[in-house]
């Protein structure tokens, strides 16, 4: 047994890598992948906040002794020393001696209450609210940028939560100015007996690394996109089939005109188009064919020249312009 709160780190902190253990082993695509990688890094990066929560939390003389914040500072002086089994005439350690020193204004209790022991006690040339609230305002953006940055580490490319960044970020940054909001203008009240006081600094500090803790982890568990399939090969897929496609089309007019001198080929040609012309003409005289096509929207139309169908209107406008670039001429 070392302390309470490191006996307590290193149970959550074993229970926390023994889960993570199990849950790499059971992942079907190996090991080393992008996605174990990430879990590693949220997994160092959760036991790093809960170190910092758990053993290193905001000191607080008034919460550590339990004596009321409209103690005198000279018994918070006498209480000390006492705890500490040291004679009454002992000097404090000179930060300590400092911090003491201060808290005998009213006014600087109530900073105290709003910006917390170690801003009161390391800020050696601040006097005012101003001043308290410049340098601690760095410290606790420091904090929120570090967050951002990692969980920019655990969005990039190929992680599957890109799309979850900009709204991270967004959290955080909102985190950050309605925690600024409350420490800057939040009415600080102390009751007459001193006790039972809700130290802000001390709850949106644990409030703020709860949300360092969390955010990262509910990013990773979120169900991941599908990864985005770069363009650039379907790209040159379809323009290697543009040219083949430019190439025979191209090629076809010359086709056509060699088929044309040979007798044999022409009479095929002939053949094969009467052959689809007495199939196309049974389909149009067939009623159900007719009634079917007119529901999908390519029904038969009777003009001046005859039954025409809207497909094949279609088809016979498209097979001319195509015959017009070729420079074929157009059968009548």
């Amino acid at each position: 047994m070392v302390s309470a709160p490191v006996d307590a780190f290193f149970i959550t902190a074993a229970l926390v890598l023994v889960s993570t253990a199990f849950v790499l082993r059971r992942q079907p695509d190996g090991l080393v992948t992008l996605h174990n990688v990430l879990t590693l890094a949220v997994v160092f990066h959760t036991l790093s906040v809960l170190y910092t929560a758990i053993t290193q939390g905001p000191p607080n003389i008034f919460q550590r002794l339990g004596i009321p914040l409209t103690m005198p500072s000279e018994t918070i002086r006498t209480v000390l020393l006492q705890s500490g089994a040291l004679p009454l005439d002992a000097p404090l350690p000179k930060p300590l001696d400092a911090l003491l020193t201060r808290l005998s204004s009213f006014e600087m209790r109530t900073l105290y209450v709003r910006f917390g022991q170690t801003v009161i006690q390391d800020c050696e040339y601040c006097t005012t609210f101003d001043e308290y609230l410049i340098f601690a305002a760095p410290h606790m953006a420091l904090g929120y940028i570090t967050e951002a940055v990692v969980v920019g580490l655990i969005t990039i490319r190929g992680s599957g939560h890109e799309r979850l960044r900009s709204y991270a970020v967004a959290a955080l940054g909102a985190a950050f100015i309605i925690e600024g909001y409350w420490v800057a203008t939040t009415p600080i009240g102390i009751p007459r007996d001193g006790l039972n006081v809700f130290m802000w600094h001390d709850n949106l500090w644990m409030g703020r690394h709860l949300l360092f803790l969390v955010l990262p982890i509910v990013i990773h568990l979120l169900p991941r996109a599908p990864p985005t399939i770069s363009p650039a090969p379907l790209i040159t897929l379809v323009r290697t089939q543009l040219q083949q496609t430019q190439q025979q089309v191209v090629t076809a007019r010359f086709v056509h005109a060699a088929m044309q001198r040979q007798p044999a080929l022409r009479a095929a040609t002939a053949e094969w188009w009467d052959r689809q012309h007495v199939e196309g003409e049974w389909a149009r005289a067939d009623e159900h064919v007719r009634r079917a096509a007119g529901k999908l929207g390519k029904g038969i139309q009777e003009g001046a020249e005859g039954a025409a169908g809207i497909l094949s209107q279609r088809a016979k406008e498209a097979l001319r312009q195509m015959m017009e670039s070729l420079g074929l001429s157009v059968p009548r």
